[in-house]
C-alpha cells in the first residue's frame, strides 16, 4: 500500500514539454539526479496505482522529510541502511532520501527469508532496516561507517541473500543513467512503468534514467501477466517497456503485438540472452516499424548497462550485444595472459571500462571500508568482435564443466540440443553434467533421448551426467535462469553451479 502524502505537500498533474534533451541540458545534469529533483518543479515524476501524480518538487520534499528518520534513529552519514524494496512510493522515497543524505543503502527483495535477512544485516553491520512500507527500525548498535563514496549495495544475482554485494557510488549511478538517456530515444514527456523489481539493477536503472531527464514512471507491483498492468499502460499512456527474457516469453504468450497500445514507442530487453524462438519474435516486433526494440547487455557490476544493439541492427545481428554505451569502452583479453585481442572474430574475455564500473565487491563490513578503485571490469563472458565493430557473446568462462579432463561448454551444449528441437538448461560441476529437459508432460521421452545422445554421440559415461525432467525453467527474482536450483535438485543439496 502506498504511503499517503503529508497534507502540506502539493499534488501534481502537470507534464513536461516534448522536446528531446539538448547537449547543454545533459551537461547541466551531470550532478546527481537524486539531488536535482527540484529542477523539474511541478512536472510529474511518479504515478501511483490509484492514478495519483507525484511531482518532482513533492518527491524531493518527501525524500527530505523521510530524512528525519535518520535523526530519530541516530543513523549518521555513511552508516548503512537496508531497504526491503517494493515498486511503491515509500520505497522510492526512502531510496532517494538515502542518496540525498549520504546514507549508503542495501536494496533487498522484500521476500527474502527472515533468517537470510538477519545474517546479511549482521555480516554487513547494517544499522537500520526500512521495510516495504517505509518504516525504519534500528537493527544494530554498531557505529560502523563505510567508505565515503559508497551509495548503494546491490546483489550480484537475483537472490538478494547473496553473500557478495556490488558496491556502487553516486557517480556510478549518475554515469549509467546519463548513458542510458543518451542511447535510448528518451523524452522528458515519456512515461515508463515498473515492469521489473526496483531491487534489481535493470529495474532500478529505468527509475534512475527517467528521473534524470524529468520523465514519468508508473509505480506498480503488477506483472505483465496481470490485466491491471495493461490497464495502467493504457490509462497512463506508457511509452516504453523494459523486460528480461521471461518477460518476452509472457508477451509472446499474451500476443502482445495485437494489443492496442498507441502510446508505446519502444521496447528494451536485457537480463540474459533470448532463446532462438524469442529472438525471432523480437525481430518480428521490431520489423513492425512502430515498435523498435533495443537489445541491451549489462551486469550489476557496471550499474546495469554495458552495451546495446540499436534496432536497425536487429534484423541481421540479433545474436550480438552491439556496441559500448556512451562514455564506455569494450575490449577483449586473452583469458590466460590478459593481453588485448585486436583481431576480429577472435574470442576472448569481454572487458569494459567506464565511469559506471563498480567500486568493488563486499562480503563483510571490512570490505565496505576498503578504498580500492576498479578501472576495468572483467565480465566473465567470452566474446568476439565482428569486422563491423559489433560485439557478440560466444560463451561464458564459468559456463563450462570439466569431465575427466575434457572441457564442456554449456552454452554450446544447450544450442546443440535446441537444434534437435529440445528445450534444455545445462549446468553442473567438474564431476557432473546436469541437463534439465523442459517439458510439462510427465511421461515425456525427451530425457531418455537426451541420455542416449550423451552416451552414444558424446561418449559420456552415465555416471558423469544427470538428465532431469522439468515442467518449466526456474528463474531467480530478477528473471534469470536459476542454475543453482537445478543443480541442487540433481544433487539433493547445495552445490556450486556453473551458471551465468
Amino acid at each position: 500500500m502506498n504511503q499517503p502524502l503529508p497534507p502540506h505537500l502539493p499534488q501534481d498533474n502537470q507534464g513536461m514539454d516534448t522536446k528531446p534533451l539538448a547537449s547543454d541540458e545533459i551537461s547541466q545534469r551531470r550532478r546527481h539526479f537524486a539531488r536535482q529533483l527540484e529542477q523539474f518543479g511541478e512536472a510529474t515524476a511518479l504515478i501511483l496505482n490509484d492514478g495519483q501524480h507525484i511531482s518532482y518538487q513533492t518527491l524531493a520534499q518527501l525524500a527530505d522529510h523521510f530524512a528525519q528518520n535518520f535523526v530519530r534513529f541516530d543513523v549518521w552519514p555513511h552508516q548503512i541502511c537496508a531497504l526491503q524494496c517494493r515498486n511503491n512510493l515509500t520505497s522510492v522515497v526512502a531510496y532517494l532520501s538515502c542518496l540525498r543524505h549520504q546514507r549508503p543503502l542495501l536494496l533487498l527483495d522484500p521476500a527474502l527469508p527472515a533468517a537470510q535477512l538477519a545474517e546479511l544485516t549482521s555480516r554487513l553491520e547494517i544499522v537500520a532496516l526500512i521495510n516495504d512500507q517505509g518504516e525504519m527500525s534500528r537493527v544494530s548498535t554498531s557505529a560502523f561507517r563505510s567508505r565515503v563514496d559508497l551509495a548503494l549495495l546491490l546483489s550480484t544475482s537475483g537472490s538478494t541473500g547473496s553473500p557478495k554485494s556490488v558496491m556502487l557510488s553516486q557517480a556510478n549511478l549518475q554515469a549509467n543513467a546519463l548513458a542510458i538517456s543518451q542511447y535510448l530515444p528518451m523524452l522528458a514527456s515519456d512515461t515508463a512503468i515498473t515492469s521489473l523489481p526496483l531491487h534489481y539493477s535493470y529495474g532500478l536503472s529505468v527509475l534512475n534514467s527517467h528521473l534524470l531527464i524529468g520523465a514519468k514512471l508508473v509505480l506498480t507491483d503488477y506483472s505483465v501477466m496481470n490485466k491491471e498492468f495493461w490497464q495502467l499502460v493504457n490509462q497512463q499512456q506508457v511509452s516504453s517497456l523494459a523486460g528480461v527474457p521471461f518477460t518476452y516469453q509472457m508477451l509472446k504468450t499474451l500476443r502482445f503485438e495485437r494489443l492496442p497500445l498507441p502510446a508505446l514507442r519502444y521496447l528494451t530487453q536485457a537480463g540474459g540472452k533470448l532463446t532462438p524462438e524469442l529472438t525471432h519474435y523480437v525481430r518480428q516486433l521490431n520489423q513492425q516499424g512502430s515498435m523498435p526494440v533495443y537489445l541491451m547487455y549489462g551486469q550489476t557490476e557496471a550499474t546495469a548497462r554495458i552495451a546495446y544493439l540499436a534496432p536497425e541492427h536487429l534484423p541481421q545481428y540479433a545474436d550480438c550485444i552491439g556496441q559500448a554505451i556512451p562514455g564506455g569502452e569494450l575490449l577483449l583479453r586473452e583469458p590466460l595472459d590478459r593481453s588485448v585481442i585486436d583481431k576480429p572474430l577472435t574470442p576472448g574475455e569481454l572487458c569494459y571500462r567506464g565511469a559506471n564500473v563498480m567500486l568493488g565487491y563486499a562480503t563483510n563490513a571490512a570490505e565496505l571500508r576498503c578504498t580500492q578503485q576498479i578501472d576495468e571490469l572483467a565480465t566473465g563472458d567470452l566474446a568476439e568482435r565482428l569486422p563491423n565493430g559489433l560485439y557478440r557473446i560466444v560463451g561464458r568462462l564459468n559456463r563450462m564443466v570439466k569431465l575427466q579432463g575434457k572441457r564442456w561448454m554449456l552454452d554450446h551444449l544447450e544450442a546443440t540440443f535446441s537444434s534437435q528441437g529440445h528445450k534444455v538448461v545445462c549446468t553442473g560441476r567438474d564431476d557432473l553434467l546436469v541437463v534439465g529437459a523442459i517439458d510439462p508432460d510427465v511421461s515425456s521421452s525427451i530425457p531418455a533421448q537426451i541420455s542416449s545422445y550423451l552416451q552414444q554421440q558424446l561418449q559420456l559415461h552415465p555416471t558423469l551426467f544427470k538428465v532431469l525432467l522439468l515442467r518449466d525453467i526456474p528463474y531467480t527474482s530478477s528473471g534469470k535462469v536459476h542454475y543453482q536450483a537445478i543443480l541442487n535438485l540433481a544433487c539433493g543439496g547445495a552445490s556450486d553451479a556453473a551458471g551465468g
